[in-house]
């Protein structure tokens, strides 16, 4: 019984939080790019809002490449190359960033989407490129729904020697034209601290009925043992 309570009160805390914050997050801890057959290649298609409209594709290999391209007139933060050159690196940013629309303005990164994939990582027997390359980083994101535009972030791992990556989850903000901040998970309700509070208050008082159970027994079993000692 304390087995599936535990369960319920996760589901409904996990519930409370998610819609009564802005921002919604969603943990994952997979790793593209792991296989060799039967493609080279592994793709992911994200769909952020759950809307059914795929909002970004991640592609990685094994030992090669790993990019990200946008859906659509989605853009992403990039670390522009010099012209005459178009694109750049996918700009790996720290926990903290704030992600909006000024994000490409004044700063050293910049809004971008292209129908070919951009780089996250890229692996050549003369060089190696990419702000992913053996990196944990976010990647800032930048999508239209009909109701307007969002921002959010995507959590990535570059792993060791590899262009293979680990994805570890993202979030959104769903409030339109508003930004995030790289990393921000939703905070606690009220009624989700109330709910813990009370799974907790339901734990303790059931291991003191334990307790007082198992006294009652020990203290009962001693005065048997004396009484058939007599």
């Amino acid at each position: 019984m304390i087995r599936w309570l535990s369960i319920v009160c996760v589901a409904l805390l996990a519930g409370a939080a998610t819609s009564s914050a802005d921002i919604i997050h969603t943990s994952t801890n997979f790793i593209l790019g792991d296989v060799w057959l039967p493609e080279f290649e592994e793709l992911f298609d994200l769909d952020l809002d759950l809307d059914g409209s795929i909002d970004f594709s991640l592609v990685a290999s094994p030992n090669h490449f790993a990019g990200i391209h946008p859906e659509i007139q989605n853009t992403y933060l990039i670390h522009p190359s010099p012209p005459p050159n178009i694109g750049g690196r996918v700009t790996a940013l720290n926990i903290g960033y704030i992600i909006d629309s000024n994000s490409g303005s004044g700063t050293p990164e910049e809004w971008f989407g292209s129908s070919n994939y951009s780089t996250l990582i890229r692996i050549l027997s003369t060089d190696t490129a990419g702000e992913f390359l053996d990196h944990r980083g976010f990647v800032g994101l930048e999508f239209e729904s009909p109701n307007g535009t969002h921002y959010g972030w995507l959590d990535i791992e570059g792993l060791s020697g590899s262009s293979q990556l680990r994805v570890r989850g993202w979030a959104y903000e769903t409030e339109p034209n508003t930004g995030i901040v790289a990393g921000a998970i939703p905070e606690p309700s009220s009624l989700a601290l109330l709910l813990a509070g009370a799974f907790g208050i339901w734990t303790l008082r059931k291991k003191k009925t334990a307790n007082k159970a198992l006294h009652f027994t020990v203290n009962n079993a001693q005065k048997k043992g004396s009484a058939d000692e007599i």
